[in-house]
């Protein structure tokens, strides 16, 4: 008689091999939006669905929250990352995080266009920024709020650096840094003819080099350190 133990043997460590090989090989990530660093903090938490003109979250695979979109609202574009995740519509933007009991929503102002919105809107493992013609909108996922600044007319925008949790918005004439659970933003001016050479990010901090200083933004720090390069 055929004896089966070599047989449940070699099964065995074919199976002990596949778990080994799968834990060594993570699911690869996304590509992350422009100017994130893509240094992972946590699991994605947060799945997002359109079904029947309602938009459906759910979290940890558990927790199902809905809202219903009005008539004719469309959605322009959404995503999830992390601990947060973010729908953009026509009308409004609406987020929802781990630390959310439902869905929280801004309503878009009658001169932001969606598709203007949506060429400006970063997502990160806890933060999403969005940057309009007229302000800056946070929302911070790590305490479920939003930290919102005006944007002058004559300070055009120019460009946004988002990281875990640190987030800046660079203008003709100023940067505006703003972290997780600190609720506002932070503003520095440029000096005259002072140029911006290069931007870094970290998940905790953000370094601008002009070509007259060192400007650093700390999730810990309520604001800029300049150094001085000359």
């Amino acid at each position: 008689m055929l004896s089966i133990r070599p047989i449940i043997v070699a099964c065995l460590i074919v199976m002990t091999s596949v778990h080994v090989q799968a834990a060594a090989h993570p699911a690869r990530d996304g590509p992350g939006p422009s100017g994130y660093s893509d240094q992972r903090a946590v699991e994605d938490a947060i799945d997002i669905h359109v079904a029947n003109g309602e938009l459906v979250g759910i979290r940890d695979g558990v927790s199902t929250h809905r809202i219903r979109l009005g008539l004719r609202e469309e959605v322009v574009w959404m995503d999830a990352r992390g601990h947060v995740g973010v729908v953009l519509t026509d009308r409004r933007l609406l987020t929802l995080s781990k630390r959310a009991s439902d869905w929280r929503s801004r309503s878009l102002r009658l001169k932001e266009n969606a598709q203007d919105v949506k060429a400006n809107i970063m997502i990160s493992d806890f933060l999403v920024l969005a940057v309009t013609p007229g302000r800056a909108i946070l929302y911070d996922g790590l305490v479920d709020d939003w930290a919102k600044k005006g944007l002058p007319v004559h300070d055009p925008f120019e460009q946004a650096v988002l990281d875990n949790y640190v987030a800046a918005v660079i203008t003709e004439n100023r940067v505006y840094g703003v972290a997780g659970r600190r609720g506002r933003f932070v503003a520095e001016r440029f000096l005259s003819d002072e140029t911006i050479v290069s931007v870094s990010q970290r998940p905790h901090a953000i370094t601008l080099r002009t070509n007259k200083r060192l400007l650093v933004f700390r999730s810990q720090s309520p604001f800029w350190d300049a150094i001085r390069l000359d």
